[in-house]
């Protein structure tokens, strides 16, 4: 399949995850992806000014542990019922048998958006033709290609909306595979995002693509950061400092009145919009930034969590 220069618009499980029951806390998930409202020391940028050391609120993937805190007040609307704190507990197992004997998954955090680099490395990256795992387009992006992480909101009415939580911007890569996983990434990320993520994405399939001889090439993409920036471009989150619990906020929401490269109604499948020159997406991260700001978010470019 050929590179291309592309921009995206990819959607994934928009329901909030609850704490675990009569607790104040969620353990490692097991079961389908979902985002957490979450609040994390870091940095961030407004305007052209860069904000450090801040407590900021968000919304994200955090398949592992977090602390919770109930938020009092949950207006109508698409508003988070906790704030979760993140922490990185290595001691869970890659899976576990549950009460029906079947065999449950670690769930791996895709797109990572923590520490020095966001990464995006194995959602959708692939799929089954007559039986073979085969590349997608989302495994031949180009540098500069610019992927737009969210949720599809009150899907199929004339209220649908796209709600945005990430903006990353392809830097970086390197190929890999279930086979060499290990050999390729190991050293080349970072201690935590090979635990969180990479163990955990391969956890169930190494073995059924070893037993079947069936290793798609996939990418691990490694996002532009403010300091090391594509074409003045940089990956971020759209944040809100935090001043009490309160009351939390809805993400981004994105329209084709806005943008017409945006779908209200987008399924599973992702769009994705092939651009010309990077220039082009230059242009449009350049007005989704002016965006958020008139919607009062800074832009995330940072997010530290417990070890």
């Amino acid at each position: 399949m050929e590179e291309k220069l592309c921009f995206v618009q990819f959607t994934h499980p928009g329901g909030e995850h609850k704490p675990d029951k009569d607790t104040n806390h969620k353990g490692w998930n097991y079961g389908r992806h979902q985002r957490k409202f979450l609040k994390m020391q870091g940095n961030y940028v407004f305007g052209d000014k860069l904000e450090q050391n801040k407590t900021l609120l968000f919304w994200g993937e955090w398949e592992p542990c977090s602390e919770t805190e109930p938020i009092l007040e949950k207006p109508k609307g698409d508003f988070p019922q906790f704030i979760h704190r993140p922490f990185f507990d290595s001691t869970f197992p890659l899976s576990k048998t549950n009460a029906k004997e079947k065999i449950k998954y670690r769930q791996n955090t895709d797109p990572y958006v923590y520490g020095d680099q966001f990464h995006y490395c194995c959602c959708k990256q692939w799929k089954k033709r007559k039986e073979i795992p085969m590349p997608t387009q989302l495994a031949r992006l180009s540098r500069g290609s610019i992927i737009l992480f969210g949720s599809t909101i009150n899907q199929n009415t004339e209220f649908a909306y796209f709600a945005l939580d990430t903006v990353f911007v392809v830097d970086k890569y390197i190929e890999y595979n279930a086979e060499n996983f290990v050999s390729k990434l190991r050293g080349k990320v970072s201690d935590e995002y090979f635990e969180i993520t990479i163990k955990s994405a391969y956890s169930k399939t190494i073995k059924e693509q070893e037993d079947n001889n069936k290793k798609p090439e996939v990418r691990c993409y490694f996002g532009a950061t403010y300091d090391n920036r594509v074409s003045g471009m940089y990956s971020f989150v759209p944040c809100k400092e935090f001043t009490n619990n309160k009351i939390g906020f809805e993400r981004a929401k994105l329209t084709n009145n806005d943008f017409d490269y945006i779908s209200n109604n987008l399924n599973a499948a992702p769009k994705m919009n092939p651009t010309d020159k990077i220039n082009d997406n230059v242009l449009r991260w350049n007005l989704l930034r002016d965006f958020i700001k008139n919607k009062g978010f800074y832009e995330g470019v940072r997010f530290d969590f417990n070890k």
